[in-house]
């Protein structure tokens, strides 16, 4: 008979010695599975698991816990923490955008709108110098606004609108929402 199977039938038979299962891995897996029983070799990994050092006591003198999960390595003193200085509070600056980006928002919206309905081209007359301009184009045309001294640069009032117009509307109502969400 092999010596495994001599260890094996030793082991059922309740007469082996628990050093000699607690060497032999495969025995102790059987003795767990069949028995219930947990044998297994005790051997430090660590230094400081190793057995000789010196008694470990708290900062309160007590000896810390077996559950304990900090590793206290004798002889060592704790490094101090570095320190750090606070983090600005940049509240303020931001506030004071926020405003701005609020005025400068209704402000765009509000010139939109008034452009919609001529009021610019009331204001101003109208400046265009060309034999093609026509009195009811008080309207500045947003896609052409460079050319206010020709008919490219204006367009007639409301309710005729162009695709710059609606765009102007639109973006400065998005950014004046976005503004009074902020």
């Amino acid at each position: 008979m092999p010596a495994r199977d001599d260890k094996v039938k030793r082991l059922l038979d309740g007469d082996i010695d628990e050093a000699e299962i607690a060497s032999d891995p495969m025995l102790s897996s059987l003795a767990e599975r069949i028995f219930g029983l947990s044998i297994e070799p005790i051997t430090p990994v660590k230094p400081s698991a190793a057995t000789g050092l010196p008694e470990l006591a708290g900062a309160d003198g007590a000896t810390p816990s077996l559950m304990s999960m900090v590793e206290v390595v004798p002889g060592s003193t704790p490094l101090p923490l570095p320190s750090l200085s606070l983090i600005p509070d940049s509240q303020p600056s931001s506030k004071g955008g926020r405003g701005k980006l609020k005025l400068f928002s209704f402000a765009s919206l509000v010139i939109s709108i008034a452009n919609i309905f001529g009021v610019f081209g009331m204001l101003f007359g109208n400046m265009c110098a060309t034999d093609k301009c026509v009195d009811g184009m008080t309207r500045i045309n947003w896609a052409s606004i460079w050319e206010l001294d020709n008919h490219l640069g204006w367009s007639h009032a409301f309710p005729t609108m162009g695709i710059p117009d609606y765009i102007a509307v639109v973006a400065s109502a998005l950014l004046f929402i976005i503004a009074l969400r902020r």
